[in-house]
């Protein structure tokens, strides 16, 4: 254990201990209150109790994985098996792909603006096109989540609605509540540290609790003595998050979630991973978050790697071995797929065995699961062997709390939609996969905060973008559940 009080700073108590926490923008005087629905009348599904959103960083590339095209570049041992008349899949690049393939459903008519990675990923956290204007007061998806959720929290709840992994090593880290109360930021856990500080035997979680329950006491005695006037609603700020991680931290039901049996550590992958952040630690954590059922209920895991835009920024060697291997932030196809797939099969398989909250129901039935890409990638293979960024057409995937199997929504050719697959002439965008997850919430979607520090009302799903489309329709994916 590192020194147990000196070099304090104010956010080294949730460094030291594995967690970081976003921003907020505004004081308490601030903090919006006014809430209003725009003029059309939606009526959210709340089919789901969880979501998990997978964020996969770095794009990984559509025509090997969820929306496969043959070509001159295509690798000659992919091992192509069908999943169903619309969906076939390398088991090369997943092994495992019959525990999940068959229960999930693909939107591959996805459009994105940003074919930049920082603002690509902040979209997919913001659930809306990055605006620098207002870029302080916007909240993260997970905190209006939050917010939206408070009221149903219950007495014992001491984990944070919003939970995520390992964000804190992409590209576009944790954006925090901006305009909300900064108890809606959210808690960000660090794969690579949270089990040194609380892993280990019970006489070591003891010490460690011990020094925790010290660093808590001296940072009270600072803050009775420390001015807090200039820094103003920053000063609330911190003291909510201190407050949130310090619960946390000494639940015995988060001691719980860190413990991992090595058969289950194999089952995910993690023996395996050369990565900084480690993908099947991250969602083996977000498996023992939602069996704790303990607040917990937008889990957002981040595949980061060993950072920079994420390990299926495949520019180059994409199929690339051996000596050709990608090198540092990146993996090549035959490593990022795999790495995944062990992750992602045994989260799907356990939560599929464990009992949901309501009888007969298991966890999986609750939870909505979003595999989520920033954009796609070019169907032409550039000269390095790689394939660079592509946003007029890719694919997420989606399964669980109600979405039905089965289902590919949109058609390509790879280069361009040719059938958008939905009720609409507009390609669906992360708009509204957020409005999606909203709704399976059961939280409407089209509601507005009307009273924000800039005076602009923030739409929970806009539909008039900066940086986007002229329009864009209010609405969920509603065919994933159709």
């Amino acid at each position: 254990m590192r020194e147990r009080i000196g070099n304090l700073s104010r956010r080294e108590l949730l460094q030291l201990f594995g967690v970081s926490v976003g921003a907020s923008l505004a004081g308490q005087a601030a903090w919006p209150k006014k809430i209003q629905a725009q003029s059309r009348k939606v009526t959210p599904r709340k089919n789901a109790r969880n979501v998990i959103f997978i964020q996969n960083c770095g794009a990984m590339s559509p025509p090997e994985c969820l929306d496969f095209r043959e070509s001159k570049f295509t690798a000659k041992d992919l091992d192509i098996q069908k999943v169903n008349s619309d969906f076939v899949i390398s088991k090369t690049i997943f092994p495992n792909y019959e525990k999940w393939a068959p229960k999930v459903s693909l939107v591959r008519s996805m459009y994105e603006n940003s074919l930049v990675h920082f603002s690509a990923q902040y979209h997919t956290q913001a659930g809306r096109a990055l605006n620098a204007a207002i870029l302080r007061e916007i909240p993260a998806l997970g905190s209006v989540i939050a917010y939206e959720l408070d009221s149903e929290r219950r007495g014992s709840d001491t984990f944070p609605t919003f939970l995520s992994f390992d964000l804190w090593n992409a590209r576009c880290p944790q954006i925090g509540s901006g305009m909300l109360h900064p108890r809606f930021a959210g808690l960000d856990i660090n794969t690579a540290s949270v089990f040194d500080a609380f892993g280990g035997s019970e006489d070591d979680s003891a010490a460690k609790n011990s020094v925790l329950a010290e660093r808590w006491e001296v940072l009270g005695r600072m803050s009775e003595v420390s001015p807090s006037a200039g820094i103003g609603g920053k000063a609330n700020e911190y003291k909510a998050h201190y407050e949130y991680a310090y619960k946390i931290l000494t639940d015995p039901r988060f001691k719980k979630v860190l413990n991992l049996s090595d058969e289950d550590k194999a089952r995910y992958g993690v023996p395996k991973d050369r990565g900084a952040a480690k993908i099947g630690l991250a969602m083996l954590l977000a498996r023992n978050v939602l069996a704790a059922d303990a607040g917990a209920r937008f889990l957002w895991v981040a595949n980061t790697y060993n950072g920079g835009n994420g390990p299926a920024d495949n520019h180059d060697q994409l199929y690339g071995r051996g000596a050709q291997a990608p090198k540092g932030a990146q993996l090549s196809i035959y490593e990022s797929g795999p790495r995944l797939d062990a992750a992602f099969s045994s989260l799907v398989e356990d939560l599929s065995k464990m009992p949901g909250k309501e009888p007969g129901k298991t966890l999986l039935d609750e939870t909505m699961i979003c595999m989520i890409h920033e954009f796609g990638r070019n169907p032409e293979m550039n000269t390095n062997g790689g394939r660079d960024h592509w946003g007029a057409c890719f694919a997420n995937l989606f399964m669980g709390a109600g979405i039905k199997p089965g289902r590919v929504i949109g058609k390509t050719d790879g280069y361009k939609v040719t059938d958008v697959g939905w009720k609409f002439k507009e390609q669906p965008m992360m708009d509204h996969v957020t409005a999606t997850i909203y709704s399976a919430l059961g939280i409407d979607y089209s509601r507005k905060i009307v009273d924000t520090p800039s005076g602009r009302a923030y739409e929970y799903q806009q539909t008039a973008p900066l940086g986007g489309p002229a329009f864009i329709p209010l609405t969920d994916i509603g065919e994933l559940f159709a």
